[in-house]
């Protein structure tokens, strides 16, 4: 089966988001220590957005900025960064040096930078960038935390959300090119949120972490839905609710549309604005369904857009 883009980026900001002094717990401790949580912490878009808008290079980017107290009130700004790339990147120490000064240049407030390294080397382990000579020198030293150091049998112990964001990722990682080994990683990690004891709202929203970085086709996506269907029969208990399950839906019908028109373009190149549009239209899962199989032996783009138009009829 081949290989299909994994979605690391939207659920590890949603993960910190909504579970911010979770993941200070688990993967730096003795910053979470010092912080006053009396005080709600301040998710700083607009302020990440003015950041990031100056970088020259689109590559750069930083992923949350939140504004906090410490036990003394001083104030602090935590920037962070989820690097995911599998080889080095050799401009990752800059890029943190970059936003840290630009976070200082426009709010002249204290930052500091902390990197989640969900990347496949053990030995790449950047925490800092200089520059200068003699004795005029500029460093910065940031915090990371490596996911490949986090051992299994302690990640399926822990009950911090954040063990099971970390499992996520690394499934993912190892089931690029095995997507039914990954379908089976994806639902045994969903079985087991009720067997960890968390409550309902965490229940769902680990779901929708889980369900969205796992990127699965089509075909093994429904596997999911039906396994399921089945285990809230077996213990008459509903998973999600009647908006949550459309929510799902509309989820795998927007993965199914772009699984059409990505697999369109690797064989045939650009497709016409007509086409991409009546694809974004389709709005009948098991049509996709079809239409995402029919991708695979069509021989032209004409010949979909026909198929299109006699599914419509």
């Amino acid at each position: 089966m081949t290989s299909i883009n994994a979605n690391y980026d939207q659920p590890w900001k949603e993960a910190i988001g909504m579970y911010f002094n979770e993941f200070l717990s688990f993967f730096f401790p003795a910053i979470e220590s010092q912080i006053n949580w009396q005080k709600t912490p301040i998710s700083l878009d607009k302020e990440l957005e003015q950041i990031t808008a100056s970088s020259q290079t689109e590559k750069r980017y930083a992923d949350r900025l939140f504004k906090v107290w410490l036990l003394d009130n001083q104030e602090l700004w935590i920037l962070i960064h989820i690097e995911v790339q599998s080889q080095y990147d050799l401009e990752f120490q800059e890029r943190m040096f970059i936003y840290n000064y630009r976070a200082y240049d426009l709010y002249h407030k204290p930052v500091i930078s902390l990197a989640i390294l969900g990347d496949e080397n053990k030995i790449w382990r950047p925490t800092s960038f200089e520059y200068g000579l003699g004795e005029s020198q500029v460093k910065i030293k940031f915090s990371i935390a490596k996911l490949l150091d986090y051992k299994w049998e302690e990640l399926e112990q822990n009950k911090n959300p954040f063990a099971v964001v970390v499992m996520a990722h690394l499934k993912t990682k190892v089931t690029t090119s095995n997507l039914t080994e990954r379908e089976q990683w994806k639902w045994n990690l969903i079985r087991c949120l009720y067997e960890r004891g968390y409550n309902r709202k965490e229940i769902v929203d680990l779901f929708k972490v889980i369900d969205k970085m796992m990127s699965l086709p089509v075909q093994l996506q429904q596997k999911i839905k039906t396994k399921l269907t089945q285990y809230e029969e077996e213990r008459k208990m509903p998973f999600l609710s009647t908006l949550e399950e459309m929510a799902l839906e509309k989820g795998a019908k927007e993965t199914s549309r772009n699984h059409i028109i990505k697999i369109l373009e690797k064989r045939f190149g650009t497709l016409p604005d007509e086409l991409i549009n009546a694809i974004n239209k389709l709005d009948d899962l098991p049509l996709l369904e079809r239409l995402h199989l029919e991708t695979i032996t069509v021989n032209s783009v004409a010949e979909f857009s026909t198929l299109i138009q006699e599914n419509l009829e």
